[in-house]
């Protein structure tokens, strides 16, 4: 199943890479240094797909645009103004699903920041995308984020974003979500 060995892969690359972490930083101000791990949600407000199955088995094209939530999870690591993330995302309406693996580097834009930390991010990753009409397709998707980071405490911060991702499938064109996270430094 493809989904356990990227987990896997997933859990033993970050726990090896982002061991640790540093807490020097006093009350909710400058940024973490160390490791995570995260929950996550999203509200996928766009997943166009470019192809809809027809009864019998013939397709055509026509821009089945669908949103609704996802969930997962992340680890990833922090040091200064650079963040680093591995993540699996879920999604599952309307007839259709993908599992989607991701890496994601992300650069805070503020030198010296209080609780809030805005953010610009790159995103790569693997895309599997289904349909019950259709053959399932996986592919790259790649992108970009926009977020903040909000400092709860020494160890939890909460992560606000917006996400847009182009897929190299015919099957897919792009997938726009706002995306919620809460991640514990380790």
């Amino acid at each position: 199943m493809r989904i356990n060995k990227w987990i896997v892969a997933t859990l033993c690359a970050g726990s090896i890479a982002m061991a640790g972490g540093d807490y020097t930083t006093a009350g909710v101000s400058g940024y973490h240094n160390g490791g995570f791990l995260g929950v996550r949600g999203s509200y996928v407000f766009s997943i166009q797909s470019s192809i809809l199955g027809l009864p019998g088995g013939g397709y055509f094209d026509d821009n089945y645009d669908g949103n609704g939530g996802s969930f997962g999870a992340e680890i990833g690591g922090q040091e200064g103004q650079w963040r680093a993330i591995l993540s699996y995302d879920y999604f599952d309406k309307d007839n259709q699903n993908y599992d989607l693996f991701m890496g994601e580097v992300d650069y805070f834009l503020l030198e010296n920041p209080g609780s809030l930390q805005p953010y610009l991010g790159l995103n790569a990753g693997w895309l599997g995308y289904e349909t019950p009409n259709a053959s399932d397709t996986d592919g790259l998707a790649y992108g970009g984020t926009l977020g903040v980071v909000y400092r709860v405490g020494e160890k939890v911060d909460l992560d606000l974003s917006a996400r847009y991702l182009f897929a190299t499938q015919d099957e897919v064109d792009h997938i726009g979500s706002v995306n919620f996270a809460i991640s514990y430094f380790y």
